[in-house]
């Protein structure tokens, strides 16, 4: 592994194909309230908090309450969605699999709240691969902040250049290079721009490919 020693994960659209699933479910809620929201809002959303995301719409609409019809219609969408189509990102749980036999020290940072967060964990059967879980209801400054980061590394009680992070979004990747981590990048939604990708260990087409970046060859 290197001079690594542990690897955090992000969970939404990094280990879950949760992007996927909210993105239609805000496209669908969005068309169903005749709300002409940019694109560059819904590539804004990736990774991002609860509550900036509600900023974002307020600012561009200015109408407090069509922005809580809006996000209680999403959350209904979703939670119906996900029923039916939510499962693992390629490659998660054999990347998990592999890491953790290894004998990878493995944690999590994610901006969902536990109480939304574990029981998606525990759907796939990842919660026991983790030894530490930090969610997003525990911190100040979601992502791009670095706080989860700096937060998931003093819990390993690890300082942040000896931990590697593993994100799909710009937000993610952005805290986490901000924490001072190795930083893999698995974009879906969101194209990183040169200078992030630049700032980045790798940005790889799927978790297939990081076991062999991370494990001594």
């Amino acid at each position: 592994m290197n001079d690594l020693a542990a690897v955090i994960f992000d969970m939404d659209g990094t280990l879950v194909d949760t992007e996927r699933v909210s993105q239609t479910a805000w496209r669908r809620a969005a068309a169903d309230l005749e709300l002409p929201v940019p694109e560059r809002i819904w590539d804004a959303f990736v990774g991002c908090s609860m509550g900036n995301a509600r900023a974002m719409i307020d600012d561009e609409f200015g109408d407090a309450a069509l922005t809580d019809r809006l996000f209680a219609h999403q959350h209904e969408l979703f939670m119906r969605f996900q029923d039916e189509e939510l499962e693992p990102c390629p490659g998660a749980l054999e990347a998990l699999g592999a890491l953790a036999e290894a004998g990878v020290t493995l944690a999590l940072a994610t901006s969902t709240a536990r109480e939304h967060a574990l029981p998606t964990l525990d759907r796939f059967g990842m919660t026991p691969y983790f030894c530490s879980l930090t969610f997003g209801d525990e911190i100040e400054h979601a992502k791009p902040a670095p706080d989860i980061y700096l937060r998931a590394a003093e819990r390993l009680t690890l300082e942040p250049a000896v931990c590697a992070a593993v994100e799909d979004s710009v937000n993610g990747a952005r805290a986490a290079v901000a924490a001072g981590m190795r930083t893999y990048l698995v974009p879906e939604w969101a194209t990183p721009t040169p200078d992030l990708t630049a700032r980045c260990a790798a940005v790889l087409g799927s978790l297939h490919e990081l076991p062999a970046l991370i494990l001594p060859r």
